[in-house]
């Protein structure tokens, strides 16, 4: 029976979307995210990659050619089909995967050409302030020729003053009539360019973004170019680690994949439209919550090329909680699902797609199916522990010639297809967080829907608990139940109960893995119990040296570690009383090299003794002039990134080198460095000491260099 659970065991690596060459980039400006060590043996061994997934794809049809003939036999009808039903899911999802991960090659630019008219469109609906004045700052700094529109939906009086203040035109509108979609829209008509680059509020482009794509619409067909979407909150909780996150699969190994198959659609952010392309498709789509990928659809049917560009070149804002990445994943679901449903449909041979354009639209739609594909998996071993259902026979020469071949096969190619930007573990865990809301949305592809377009939360911060177990509650009962049904049949092979009996080899097999998917249900309980995020801004490293002048009027130099538009982290010689007011004047340089100083009044809200002498003050900036506070914004979400990203920027980012501190005798340190996102690992007093400014001297934890 549940021998053949561990294959279904073996994730989807699901290839769902965030809504993601002629001339060269140097290497050093190519942007990949961080993989395991196997993941870069696999990557410079693509020939290993091609001959291990044949194999396994060999060994799996194999495998369930076995399974459907010779393994139903005196078993429960409904258990069989269902099982069955989950392993030809996982073991198409594994040949998905071989689709999109054939082939890889380094990303190239095609030559900045110049002459093409661009527009950049920022749209904002009730987005704070600070949000989307970073995303403004960042296209003031864009180097190629463009205008920048913010499209403010909520008609607000402070967008129209920021927007003069960034160079950037307001246009609002006198409704809300298809959210987002109808924002653009309308923008459509009160703008020209001929090429749009659009950016949600919190994505804030580089400075040579437009650079790097407007050379691929020299091809009269190409209608659209997508990046990647990467982000500068890299504590958030879709993040593995720094630089990893949930979508970077579909980035990396999938996106590349969409190009060769000229699959690729709008990911909603980061994305550079050909206006005429959009114009033929009758505008955004409204038909759907999914207006990008359902305007994709429509442009594929036309004839128009999309590419993939593989280089980051928009720092965005991940889902700062469990709500808002539920949310987020819920409307992309039901909205690309709901395409289904459409005269358009892409699987359907009336689209008038490629076959390989509708294989790759299949594989992305697929993918949804993993929630559902999981569920029935522990709903299963819950049947056959506590009710002795048994959905499989197998022989010992069935299990050892073809279950363990596959098995072992089907982990390896997985492994080898991901190339590092996935690990089992994280696919289990982003797999039980959107199983139930995934599950559901299954339906919009013959039902209609009723979800309207809610805006992703871009502020708040994430207190964790009970209340975010509270959306995995179907998973937490599945579990529960999954408990009570180990115990229980543990209990009758002690012979204290009298359970339905099952082979005594089937039952410990069963048991086992029980135990090990209860372990999985349990690590990621824990993980959504305990993270935690206080702080609302993120902090980002630098090292200047600042002039501090106390409330005594001493003056002293300090060295600035960490900024942010509301707060600084310093390390000084003395310590500062915690509640004080003083004054700080450093300069920070920006990304062309120029100088950006800053004068503020800041109030010293943590302290501590620093490992390497001095003491470390977080701050909360009290007083600042609008000039200051531009600096501060250009740095963090202007400098601050395209240093991180960019190598020769990096080289060409001077860094001012602090005066020498005068450190006197102290109680001996915290070793302890503060995390400068408020995460799982950090512990209460460093959450609140990051929270109010405290400063951490580790890069890693402070949005870290790529390796």
């Amino acid at each position: 029976m549940v021998v053949v659970y561990l294959v279904a065991m073996i994730e989807s690596s699901p290839v769902t979307a965030g809504h993601d060459r002629d001339g060269h980039l140097p290497a050093s400006l190519a942007t990949k995210a961080p993989q395991t060590r196997a993941g870069r043996w696999w990557e410079r061994h693509p020939t290993a990659i091609r001959l291990v997934a044949v194999a396994a794809l060999a060994s799996g049809g194999a495998y369930l050619g076995y399974r459907l003939l010779e393994s139903g036999r005196r078993v429960d009808p409904v258990a069989f089909a269902l099982l069955c039903l989950v392993e030809i899911y996982n073991f198409l999802s594994l040949a998905f995967l071989a689709f999109f991960g054939w082939r890889w090659s380094e990303p190239s630019r095609p030559a900045a050409t110049a002459g093409h008219s661009a527009d950049i469109f920022v749209t904002t609906y009730d987005e704070p302030v600070q949000i989307v004045e970073a995303t403004l700052a960042g296209c003031a700094a864009v180097r190629y020729p463009h205008e920048t529109y913010l499209l403010d939906d909520g008609r607000r009086p402070e967008m129209a003053v920021l927007a003069r203040r960034w160079g950037a035109r307001w246009i609002t509108r006198p409704d809300n009539d298809h959210a987002k979609a109808g924002n653009i829209n309308h923008a459509l008509d009160e703008t020209a360019g001929d090429l749009i680059f659009c950016l949600d509020a919190d994505h804030v482009p580089l400075p040579d973004a437009l650079d790097a794509i407007v050379g691929y619409f020299d091809d009269d067909a190409v209608g659209l170019v997508q990046s990647p979407h990467d982000f500068y909150n890299q504590d958030s909780v879709q993040h593995y680690e720094v630089g990893r996150h949930e979508q970077s699969l579909f980035f990396e190994v999938v996106c590349p994949g969409k190009d060769r198959h000229n699959g690729v659609f709008w990911c909603g952010s980061a994305a550079l439209l050909r206006r005429a392309a959009l114009v033929a498709a009758g505008g955004v789509s409204t038909e759907t919550i999914a207006e990008d990928f359902h305007s994709t659809v429509k442009m594929h049917r036309l004839g128009w090329v999309t590419r993939y560009h593989d280089e980051v070149l928009v720092q965005g804002l991940a889902p700062l909680d469990l709500d808002g990445y539920l949310l987020q994943r819920d409307r992309w679901a039901r909205g690309n699902l709901a395409v289904l449903r459409l005269p358009e449909s892409p699987l359907s041979r009336r689209a008038g797609l490629s076959l390989r354009q509708r294989i790759s639209y299949a594989g992305n739609l697929y993918a949804y199916g993993a929630g559902a594909a999981r569920l029935a998996l522990i709903a299963l071993l819950v049947a056959t522990l506590a009710g002795g259902v048994l959905p499989a026979r197998m022989s010992l020469t069935g299990i050892l010639t073809l279950w363990v071949p596959w098995t072992v096969l089907a982990i390896t190619a997985s492994a080898a297809l991901c190339r590092g930007h996935l690990r089992l573990r994280e696919s289990s865990h982003y797999t039980l967080l959107t199983a139930e809301i995934f599950t559901r949305a299954l339906r919009c592809a013959v039902l209609p829907s009723r979800a309207k377009f809610k805006v992703t939360p871009k502020s708040g911060s994430d207190t964790a608990g009970l209340r975010a177990l509270a959306r995995l509650r179907v998973v937490l009962v599945l579990g529960a139940a999954l408990a009570l049904s180990l115990a229980w049949r543990a209990a009758s092979l002690l012979g204290w109960v009298a359970a339905r009996p099952l082979p005594t080899w089937a039952a410990a097999f069963a048991m086992v893995l029980g135990a090990w998917e209860l372990v999985r249900i349990a690590r990621s309980a824990r993980v959504v119990a305990r993270r935690s995020q206080r702080r609302e801004h993120v902090r980002f490293e630098c090292q200047a040296s600042a002039t501090m002048v106390g409330e005594d009027s001493e003056r002293d130099v300090v060295r600035v570690t960490d900024v942010a538009v509301c707060g600084v982290g310093i390390v000084a010689a003395h310590e500062t009383e915690i509640g004080s007011t003083i004054s700080l004047e450093f300069t920070l340089a920006g990304h062309d090299g120029a100088p950006l100083p800053v004068a503020a009044s800041v109030r010293v809200r943590s302290a501590r003794p620093d490992p390497e002498g001095g003491w470390r003050l977080g701050t909360e900036i009290v007083g600042i002039d609008e000039g200051s506070h531009e600096s501060l914004v250009r740095y963090c979400y202007v400098a601050y990134p395209s240093a991180r990203l960019r190598t020769q920027a990096r080289a060409a980012l001077p860094i001012s080198t602090p005066t020498a501190l005068r450190a006197r005798p102290s109680a001996a340190p915290d070793a302890r460095p503060l995390a400068v996102y408020s995460g799982a690992s950090a512990s209460p007093d460093q959450q609140h000491a990051s929270q109010t400014g405290g400063a951490a001297p580790d890069a890693r934890a402070i949005g870290a260099v790529r390796p």
